[in-house]
C-alpha cells in the first residue's frame, strides 16, 4: 500500500552558524534503527530528504570532528530541522559493527526480511534465500507457497536465469551488501505477469561519501571440496556512485541415483532393470558486476550497469551400471559445457518534488551455451561375456539475444494514494542446433533424426495500470496488466513441424485489507499470472543420457495460467493465518515415461492438464527472549495434478495427495557487543506429489555461526548443512504401464568456513545491483 509521502529539509551548521558542507544526514526507523533514507549537505549546508512514509523516525546528523546529533520525530507532514553540530573535543575510537537479529515485516502482499549486519550476510545470496521466511529450498529448488514459478529481482530489476545458471550467479554473489529480501506472494501489476511469486533482493543504500572494499574467501567440504573467493569495491561522491564486484567459484559436486524399472505388458511384468548412477560435476565460474550512477541533481539520475556470468569449464562424468534379468550394460557419459551470459542496462529516473516518479530502462542480453557429449555403452550377457558396444557423440549450441525497453510512472494522489502505469516491449531470438554422430564399425554417421536447427523468436508488448488507496482502516490495491505475445518456432528437421503462437492475455490482481487496530487485520487477495516455457524446454531435439534414456523439449508447450485466491488474518503483528486456493491450467512438468516395448526412458517437457492445490498456512515471527528470535511456518495442503499418459493413448490420469511441511528457524546473538551470532533451522516435508510423480518425505537440519573481530573489519563464519543427512528422497511413478522409482542422494551435507576482510570506510554502503528482465528468466540449462 503506497500512502502519502513527505519530506524533511533544513540546514546543518556549527556553533558559529557557519554551514557544514558534506555532512551525513540519515533517517532511521525509530523501532529498529534500520536505515530508511539519507543524503549529504550541499556547499551551503542545506539538505532535503523526500519520499518518506508517515512513521516514527530518528534523524542522525554526523561529520568528522563534530559530535553526532540524533533527534526523534513523528512524520505526518513536511518538516524542517535546522541542526547545530558541536565540535568533538576528544578523538573518538572506531564504532564497532555488531551483528543484529533479522526482522520480519508482514505487509498485505509481501514479507520483508531485513538481514543487514546479521550473520546471514556472510554467505552468498543463494544462502540468504535459503534462510528467508516464506521460502522453501529443497535440493536447490526454490518454492514460494509450494510453487517454483518465481521471478527474481535485485533492487527491483529482473535476474532472469533458471536452473544451474541462476544458482551459479547467486551462489557466486556475496551477501555482505544485502539489506533485505522481499517475498511478494501477490505481485502488483507493475511486475511482469510471469511467475506466481516475486523474490526481490534489496541491496544496502549508499549514503556516505568515500570508498570501501572487501576481500572474502570460503572453503566448503561436502563429498568433495569447493572454493569461492571474491572482492568488491565501492566509491561514492556527491555526483557519482561506482560499484565493481568479482567472484570466482571452483566446485565439484557428487550425486548418486539408484533406479528401479519394472516393464509392464498386458498388466504383466516382462522384465526389470536396476541401475546405479554415480555423477560428478566439476565447474569453474566467474561472476562480475558493474553499477554506475550519475546524479545530475536531486531529481535526475542516470545509471548504467552490467553483469557477466562466465563458465569456461563445466564437466560432468556419469558412470551407470544396469542389471537386467538376462544381461547387464554399463555406460560412461562425459559432458562438457561452456557458457557465457552478459546483461547490459541503461536507466534514467526523474523524481519530482511532489513525489511523482518517471523511469526508463533499456536492456540487452547475450547468452551463449555450447555442449559436447561422448557416450559409450558396453553390453554383457548373464555370464558377463562381452556382447557388443555402442557409442555416440553430440554437439549442441544455443544462442539467445534479448532486447527490451520499458517506462514506468508513479503519480501520488491526494489522501494517501497513488496511481501507476507503464509500458514494455521486448524481442527475443533463440537459435539452437544439435548434431549427433553414431559410431558404426569405427565410422561416425550423422543421425539425421536427431540433428537439426531450431530457431525461436518471440515478441512481447505489455502495459499496466494500478491504483492504491488507503482510508480510515482500509487498504486497497487494484491493478491490471495486459500482454500480447507472438512467437514462432522454426525447425529444420525431417520429423518435426514448425509451430506459431499468437495471443493476448489479461492479468488482473487486487488486495483489500481491513485493519481492526494497529496489530490485527484481515485481508483478501486475488491474482492471475502466466508462466511461459524456458527456451530450452521448447527445444524439441532429444539429448541422450545413455543408449536407453533421453531428455527432450517440446515446441508445442502452451503457456500456463494460474489464478490464486487467499484470505489472510494477522494477529498481534506476530501470527499469520492463511487459507488459499490455487488453480493452474497447462502447468509445466518434466514427465518421465518408460517405453515398455523399446525399453527406453523418456524425460519429456510437458503440459499437465491442470493442477489444483488448496490448504491452510500458519506462520509466526516472535522474539522469545532478548537474544533469541524464532520464525516458524506450517502448511497443510491438498495437491491434485491431472496429466496425460503418452504411453497409454494419452489417457487422462489424476495424482492427488494431502501433504504437510514445517520450517523452524532460530536466530541468536551473544556477547555484550553482539559480535557473535548464530542460526539454527529445521525443515520437514511429508510425502508430496509433483505432476505424475510421488516424492517421499525428507528433513534437514542446518546451523550457522558468525564472529566479527577488530570492530567488524574481520569476520569469520561457519555453516553446516544437512547435519543429520536426512534430505535424500525417492521419486516414483506407478500408474497404468508405468512402474519405476528413483532414489536421489544429493551432495547436501557439507560444512563451510569463510573469512572476510573489510577496508576503507566500513560504514559506507553500496549501490550494488543486478538489473535484469523477465525474458532472461527463461534462459535455463541443466
Amino acid at each position: 500500500m503506497i500512502a502519502q509521502k513527505y519530506r524533511i529539509s533544513g540546514i546543518v551548521s556549527d556553533n558559529n552558524s557557519n554551514p557544514i558542507s558534506y555532512a551525513n544526514v540519515v533517517v532511521l526507523n525509530l523501532v529498529d534503527s534500520s536505515v530508511e533514507s539519507g543524503t549529504i549537505t550541499d556547499e551551503k549546508g542545506l539538505y532535503t530528504i523526500e519520499n518518506l512514509m508517515p512513521n516514527d523516525y530518528k534523524l542522525k546528523v554526523s561529520f568528522l570532528g563534530y559530535k553526532t546529533e540524533i533527534i526523534s520525530f513523528s512524520l505526518s507532514e513536511n518538516k524542517n530541522f535546522n541542526i547545530t553540530l558541536n565540535e568533538e573535543k576528544e578523538v573518538l575510537g572506531e564504532v564497532s559493527i555488531i551483528a543484529r537479529r533479522p526482522t520480519l515485516i508482514k505487509e498485505t502482499d509481501r514479507l520483508i526480511f531485513n538481514i543487514e549486519s546479521t550473520s546471514l550476510t556472510e554467505g552468498n545470496i543463494w544462502d540468504v534465500i535459503r534462510s528467508t521466511p516464506g521460502v522453501l529450498m529443497i535440493n536447490d529448488e526454490v518454492l514460494v507457497k509450494k510453487s517454483s514459478s518465481i521471478i527474481y529481482l535485485i533492487n527491483g530489476k529482473r535476474v532472469n536465469l533458471t536452473g544451474t545458471d541462476l544458482q551459479q550467479l547467486l551462489s557466486g554473489s556475496s551477501a555482505n551488501s544485502v539489506k533485505s529480501v522481499e517475498v511478494i506472494t501477490n505481485p502488483p501489476a507493475k511486475y511482469d505477469a510471469e511467475g506466481d511469486a516475486v523474490i526481490n533482493i534489496i541491496m544496502s543504500k549508499n549514503l556516505i561519501t568515500g570508498y570501501n572494499g572487501n576481500l572474502f574467501a570460503n572453503y566448503t567440504k561436502g563429498i568433495y571440496p569447493r572454493y569461492a573467493a571474491g572482492t568488491s569495491h565501492f566509491f561514492k561522491s556527491k555526483k557519482i556512485n561506482l560499484f565493481l564486484g568479482y567472484s570466482f567459484n571452483d566446485m565439484k559436486v557428487n550425486r548418486i541415483n539408484e533406479e528401479e524399472i519394472n516393464f509392464i505388458e498386458n498388466n504383466n511384468e516382462i522384465g526389470s532393470w536396476e541401475t546405479e548412477i554415480d555423477r560428478n560435476t566439476t565447474s569453474q565460474n566467474h561472476n562480475a558486476n558493474l553499477n554506475f550512477d550519475y546524479f545530475f541533481n536531486d531529481k535526475n539520475t542516470f545509471s548504467i550497469s552490467g553483469n557477466a556470468s562466465i563458465t569456461p569449464y563445466w564437466k560432468r562424468s556419469t558412470n551407470s551400471f544396469t542389471q537386467a534379468v538376462d544381461s547387464t550394460f554399463s555406460s560412461f557419459n562425459k559432458t562438457e559445457d561452456d557458457k557465457m551470459n552478459i546483461a547490459l542496462n541503461a536507466d534514467y529516473v526523474y523524481e519530482s518534488q511532489k513525489g511523482s516518479r518517471l523511469s526508463f530502462n533499456l536492456h540487452h542480453t547475450n547468452y551463449d551455451y555450447d555442449r559436447s557429449q561422448d557416450v559409450n555403452t558396453n553390453y554383457l550377457n548373464q555370464n558377463n561375456d562381452f556382447l557388443r558396444s555402442n557409442s555416440f557423440s553430440t554437439s549442441s549450441n544455443q544462442n539467445i539475444k534479448i532486447y527490451s525497453g520499458q517506462t514506468d510512472m508513479n503519480i501520488p494522489i491526494k489522501e494517501n494514494g497513488s496511481f501507476e502505469l507503464g509500458f514494455k516491449a521486448s524481442n527475443i531470438d533463440s537459435k539452437s542446433d544439435i548434431s549427433q554422430l553414431l559410431t558404426n564399425n569405427n565410422t561416425e554417421i550423422l543421425d539425421l533424426t536427431n540433428s537439426g536447427i531450431f530457431d525461436y523468436t518471440e515478441k512481447n508488448i505489455a502495459g499496466y495500470l494500478s491504483l492504491s488507496k488507503e482510508w480510515h482502516k482500509w487498504d486497497l490495491t487494484l491493478g491490471v496488466r495486459t500482454e500480447y505475445t507472438k512467437a514462432t518456432g522454426d525447425l529444420e528437421s525431417v520429423n518435426i513441424e514448425s509451430n506459431n503462437f499468437d495471443y493476448l492475455k489479461w492479468f488482473p490482481n487486487g488486495n483489500i485489507t481491513r485493519k481492526f487496530n494497529e496489530n490485527n487485520s484481515l485481508g483478501l487477495s486475488y491474482s492471475k499470472r502466466i508462466e511461459r516455457p524456458t527456451y530450452s524446454d521448447l527445444n524439441p531435439f532429444q539429448f541422450y543420457l545413455n543408449d536407453n534414456a533421453f531428455v527432450a523439449g517440446n515446441p508445442n508447450l502452451l503457456p500456463s495460467i494460474t489464478e490464486t485466491l487467499t484470505l489472510t488474518y494477522n494477529l498481534n503483528n506476530s501470527f499469520t493465518f492463511e487459507v488459499y486456493y490455487r488453480k493452474s491450467d497447462n502447468p509445466f512438468s518434466e514427465l518421465s515415461f518408460q517405453d515398455n516395448e523399446s525399453k527406453q526412458i523418456k524425460y519429456i517437457a510437458s503440459n499437465l492438464k491442470q493442477n489444483i492445490d488448496y490448504g491452510f498456512d500458519f506462520s509466526t515471527y516472535t522474539q522469545v527472549v532478548k537474544n533469541w528470535t524464532t520464525y516458524a511456518v506450517t502448511s497443510i495442503f491438498k495437491d491434485e495434478a491431472q496429466f496425460f499418459d503418452i504411453e497409454n493413448n494419452n489417457s487422462l490420469e489424476t495424482n492427488e495427495q494431502w501433504s504437510f511441511y514445517a520450517n523452524w528457524i532460530n536466530y541468536f546473538s551473544f556477547l555484550t557487543d553482539k559480535s557473535l551470532s548464530a542460526d539454527v533451522s529445521i525443515l520437514y516435508i511429508s510425502p508430496i506429489i509433483d505432476g505424475s510423480k510421488e516424492v517421499s518425505s525428507r528433513a534437514q537440519l542446518d546451523f550457522g555461526l558468525k564472529k566479527s573481530f577488530n570492530n567488524g573489519k574481520w569476520i569469520l563464519s561457519f555453516r553446516a548443512s544437512d547435519i543429520l543427512l536426512t534430505s535424500d528422497f525417492t521419486v516414483s511413478n506407478n500408474f497404468n504401464s508405468q512402474n519405476n522409482k528413483n532414489y536421489a542422494k544429493f551432495d547436501n551435507q557439507w560444512v563451510r568456513l569463510g573469512l572476510r576482510h573489510k577496508f576503507g570506510n566500513t560504514k559506507l554502503q553500496t549501490n550494488e545491483g543486478v538489473k535484469e528482465l523477465e525474458e532472461r528468466d527463461r534462459i535455463g540449462n541443466d
